[in-house]
This record gives C-alpha cells, sequence and structure tokens, in this order.
C-alpha cells in the first residue's frame, strides 16, 4: 500500500474549505432559484434554501445584508442572489452565503408595482378624501375600454337601459400589451376634451399579466386630475390596479359600472311617485294647519265684536285730548295774564297819561319836537300839547341851564 497522510475530519473539512476560498468562480457569485425552508431568528439571520427542478442548496443571509433583501420575500418566490459559496467546518457542509438578493420575474414586477403604489399613496394619490361624489343623474357618460369588446357593449348597453335618455361618448383604446399605456392615456386626453359627466374605465377581467397598462405611473397621474369623476371597472373582485385606487368609485364588473354611473329609470319614477306622494301630504298639511289658525281667529272677540278693536284706543284718545285742552288753557290763561300786565305798563306810559301827570311836548310851527334850548329861537311861535289840548305861544325869552 501506498503511503499517504492520514487525515481528520476536521483538518478535511479546513482543506476542502480552502479549495472553496481559493475557487474565485464562487466569490460574486449570481445564483437563481425559488425560495424554500425560510427562517427568520431572533438575530436577524435568514436561513433558507434554493431549489430549482433537480437540486437544492442551502443558503444564509446575515443580519447585516438583510437590507438588501426585499421585505416581502417568502417560499415560492424566485430570486437572484449575489454572494459566495463556502464551507461550514463544524458540519462539514457547503452553502450560499447572501450577500443581496433580488425577485426574479413576475415577483419583481410586484415589488415594483408595490413600491410605486407606495410613492402614489404618500402622495396623497389614494386618499379617501380626495374622492369625488358621482353626479346622480349624469347627461353624458363617456367609456374608455377596447373596441368591440364585450366590456364595451355591457357597459353601454347597461347605460341606456337604465336610463335611455343618456348621451354614451366612446374612446376606444387598447387595455394591454405594451403600446396600451400609451393609447389609455391618448384616449384619456380626448375624454377631457369631451363634454361628460362621468367616466368609466374598464376591459372586463383578464389574468393579472393582462391588467399591467393599468398600474402606468403617468396614466395614474392624469386619472387622478380628471376634472369629472372616474368609475373603474378594470379586472374582478380580487383583482385591483393602480386605476382602482385613484378612480373615485371601483367596479368589479362592466354592468356594475354602468350601475354605478346613472340611477336606472325604474328607480326615478318610484322616486318621482314618492314626491308626489309627500308632495301631496305637504299640501294637506299646510291646508289643515291654515283652516285651524282660521277657526282660531274666529274666535277671537274682535269678530263678535269688532268695537273692541278700537274701543280702548278711543279712549285714550278721549283721554290725551282733555288733558290736551286743559294743558292749551293753562298757558292761554298764562298769555292773558302776561299780555293784561303788560298792556298796564303801556298805558302807565302812554302819552296821554304821561301829559296827566304834568308834562308837555313842545312843537314848533311845522309839527318838529324841540327837544333842546338850542331848538328855540326868540320869537319864534311855537305849540305846547298839554293834557286836554293844544296852546300856541310866542318865545319872549330863553334861559339856557
Amino acid at each position: 500500500m501506498m503511503n499517504k497522510d492520514l487525515f481528520s475530519v476536521s483538518s478535511l473539512n479546513r482543506y476542502i474549505k480552502q479549495l472553496f476560498d481559493r475557487d474565485f468562480t464562487l466569490k460574486g457569485l449570481r445564483l437563481k432559484g425559488e425560495i424554500s425552508n425560510l427562517k427568520r431568528y431572533p438575530s436577524g439571520h435568514v436561513y433558507f434554501s434554493l431549489k430549482d427542478e433537480e437540486s437544492t442548496i442551502k443558503a444564509v443571509m446575515f443580519a447585516d445584508y438583510t437590507r438588501f433583501m426585499p421585505p416581502t420575500i417568502k417560499d415560492g418566490d424566485e430570486v437572484i442572489i449575489t454572494g459566495s459559496v463556502g464551507v461550514y467546518p463544524p458540519r462539514g457542509e457547503y452553502q450560499v452565503y447572501a450577500q443581496a438578493m433580488e425577485l426574479f420575474g413576475e415577483g419583481a414586477q410586484l415589488l415594483e408595482l408595490e413600491l410605486l403604489k407606495k410613492k402614489l399613496a404618500a402622495e396623497g394619490l389614494f386618499d379617501q378624501s380626495r374622492k369625488r361624489k358621482l353626479v346622480s343623474f349624469p347627461k353624458a357618460v363617456g367609456i374608455i375600454s377596447a373596441p368591440n369588446s364585450a366590456a364595451l357593449a355591457d357597459i353601454k348597453t347597461n347605460l341606456l337601459r337604465r336610463n335611455p335618455l343618456i348621451r354614451v361618448e366612446i374612446f376606444p383604446s387598447l387595455v394591454q400589451g405594451a403600446e396600451a399605456p400609451k393609447a389609455l392615456l391618448e384616449a384619456l386626453k380626448k375624454a377631457k376634451e369631451s363634454n361628460i359627466d362621468t367616466l368609466i374605465i374598464g376591459r372586463g377581467g383578464g389574468a393579472s399579466e393582462d391588467l399591467t397598462a393599468f398600474n402606468d405611473e403617468t396614466l395614474v397621474r392624469e386619472a387622478a386630475k380628471f376634472p369629472v369623476p372616474i368609475i373603474s371597472a378594470v379586472g374582478h373582485e380580487i383583482d385591483f390596479t393602480l386605476i382602482d385606487y385613484v378612480a373615485d368609485a371601483r367596479a368589479s364588473t362592466p354592468t356594475g359600472a354602468a350601475e354605478l354611473a346613472t340611477i336606472d329609470k325604474r328607480e326615478i319614477y318610484e322616486l318621482l311617485a314618492s314626491k308626489e306622494v309627500d308632495l301631496d301630504n305637504a299640501i294637506t298639511d299646510i291646508i289643515s294647519n291654515y283652516n285651524h289658525k282660521i277657526e282660531i281667529l274666529k274666535k277671537n272677540s274682535f269678530f263678535e265684536n269688532p268695537k273692541t278693536m278700537y274701543e280702548k284706543t278711543l279712549i285714550e284718545v278721549s283721554n290725551v285730548s282733555d288733558k290736551l285742552d286743559s294743558f292749551m288753557n293753562h298757558v292761554l290763561n298764562m298769555q292773558k295774564e302776561r299780555i293784561s300786565s303788560f298792556k298796564k305798563q303801556l298805558e302807565s306810559l302812554s302819552l296821554d297819561n304821561t301829559l296827566k301827570r304834568g308834562f308837555s311836548i313842545i312843537e314848533n310851527e311845522d309839527g318838529k319836537l324841540l327837544r333842546s334850548i338850542k331848538d328855540v329861537e326868540i320869537n319864534q311861535m311855537v305849540k305846547a300839547r298839554i293834557h286836554g289840548g293844544v296852546l300856541t305861544a310866542k318865545v319872549t325869552n330863553k334861559e339856557a341851564k
């Protein structure tokens, strides 16, 4: 027998580890597989397996690297791992040491969609407070859907069945495929320029991948700025797109969208009939109320004896008249007394009484009153007015004092 080195288990595992560590192919490795047996530990480390149709390999992502891991990762997700392959000597097992992880295929699209949804929600585009109330009696409803599609026919038929007077405007567009977002934006622009009260965007059901056009960020932002309420009818009850979140209302079927958009004519007839009954009852109540008031008025004492309405006032007027007469008489008497007093004073100052007291008035021949000794000349003829008559005299002397 050939003489060979004798290895212990530990030394063999260390030797194999060195072989792995020296192999640059196993450094910076990118590995694609499906996640299974995912376990998160309190330490922050995440252990899992990667598998494909034929094989499985164990993997670990230490806590320092988990920030480079999609937060929603779960068993069954297909991922791409960036890391290295090494040996864990205590157990002699090799495994993948993951340093980064990203979703692959549909999973990556779902993650991207979730991030966009959170971004738009943070901006307030999905807030309930910005959603508008649908028009109860629209004159015109617009429809964006695929031309000649069952969804379009369903919406139009149900709109006109429910309200034959409504005007329906159609804005045909692709609803799936690479060109669908651009076509939907163009249809939305045309609808914006039209005179409609409500807009329905719909296509009916379909696989999730068929609905991706309604997750286009530009389309969602334009829909958020649309001038009239939007009803979305994209997908089924469990299929939600971003258009559903930004729309003012959502229907799970095209028929449901038509029902939301307008009131059925039968409901209008029922409403009118109900209002007619309410109006009749209101008029009856008003007439009854007025009749009751008339009966109360008829019992008023005025209608039995109309004089009672003004008798009290007449008495008050008479009293006021008496008081006024009394007051006026008092004022007149006072004025008479004052006039009498003034009369006596005037009489005492009259010319006749003044002459009686021995005074006289001297005038020249022309009747001019002589007020001063200077006004009289010697030998001048003067008239002296005294009590009882007039004296004519000749001035023979004057003496100034």
